[in-house]
């Protein structure tokens, strides 16, 4: 083989100037693409404890960067804050229904009745918030239904007035119990009258000193006006005109087969004074003080005096 032959291609190795080049190319390229990797804009920077940062890690937090701690405290302080408005809104909300519901009722009674016992009342109230049970939160309470329900099972109550909040989850009730002007002979029965002619058989108040005796031979339920507001109206103003002329009324009376007429009893007289609600209350109170004070004085005792008739009165003995 000769000396001077050349090496084969294979053999051959790059001349020192190109392998340093090629070397220090690669390294740099090597270099760029780590640095790439490394220091990416968005991208999680080598070192970074920031994901594995909990509450209860200590060393995570002692190792962390100044900035990754603000970032922490500052989504720790969000969520404490988010837990903290959904209680209290929770809290508000609960308050505000245990306010608002009825589960226990607290009944007053208004104006001068006297002293009863609550517990019927309060449980027809009940009876209606059982089968109305979304009447419970009180601003969605129907006080005309419910004074209905309550009125139908205990003729006395004239009104029921829903009151505010009590103690939690029981409301107060005022309750206004019928007052009479005059009381109701029905048969045997004794039923009150109020101003409204409405019928009750519970009186909380003093008995009235007017009795009415029905003679008319009319059924009667109970709850129901017995009578028009112009009769009672018509007794009412008879009692009292008679009342300042210095005659007392002892009792009223409707004849029978009529519900338009009133037979009126005074104090110290035994026969009936008989009048018509469809003449003029004050004439007629009028007529019977005269006829009564005619009789006395002739020391006769009819056994009625009839004033139905305008400037008319007649009796007989």
């Amino acid at each position: 083989m000769s000396v001077f032959s050349r090496k084969s291609s294979q053999d051959a190795a790059p001349p020192r100037r190109r392998r340093s080049f090629e070397d220090g190319g690669e390294q740099r390229q090597e270099e760029r693409k780590r640095q790439s990797v490394q220091y990416k804009r968005g991208r999680t920077l080598a070192g970074s404890t920031s994901h594995t940062l909990r509450a209860a890690d200590t060393r995570a937090l002692n190792n962390a960067t100044p900035r990754e701690k603000v970032h922490h405290l500052t989504n720790l302080r969000r969520k404490l804050s988010l837990i903290l408005s959904i209680s209290l809104i929770a809290v508000v909300a609960l308050l505000i229904f245990l306010q608002q519901f009825t589960a226990s009722t607290h009944v007053e009674f208004s104006g001068d009745a006297r002293a009863q016992s609550t517990k019927a009342y309060e449980q027809a109230i009940q009876d209606y918030l059982t089968q109305n049970p979304l009447e419970r939160v009180r601003f969605n309470l129907d006080s005309d239904k419910l004074n209905a329900f309550v009125i139908a099972k205990l003729p006395e109550v004239e009104n029921i007035v829903p009151g505010g909040y009590v103690e939690p989850v029981t409301s107060s009730f005022a309750i206004t119990l019928r007052k009479p002007v005059v009381s109701w002979q029905v048969d045997d029965k004794l039923y009150f009258v109020d101003s409204h002619g409405v019928s009750f058989t519970k009186n909380t108040h003093d008995n009235p000193e007017v009795k009415i005796v029905d003679n008319s031979g009319v059924e009667h339920t109970s709850g129901t006006a017995i009578a028009s507001a112009r009769f009672l109206t018509f007794v009412g103003k008879a009692v009292a005109l008679a009342e300042k002329s210095g005659l007392n009324v002892t009792q009223a009376a409707i004849p029978a087969g009529t519900s338009r007429q009133v037979q009126l009893t005074v104090d110290g007289h035994e026969y009936p004074i008989i009048m018509s609600i469809d003449r003029a209350v004050g004439e007629q109170v009028e007529d019977m003080g005269r006829a009564i004070a005619f009789f006395d004085k002739q020391g006769r005792k009819p056994q009625y005096i009839d004033l139905r008739v305008k400037g008319k009165v007649f009796f007989r003995e």
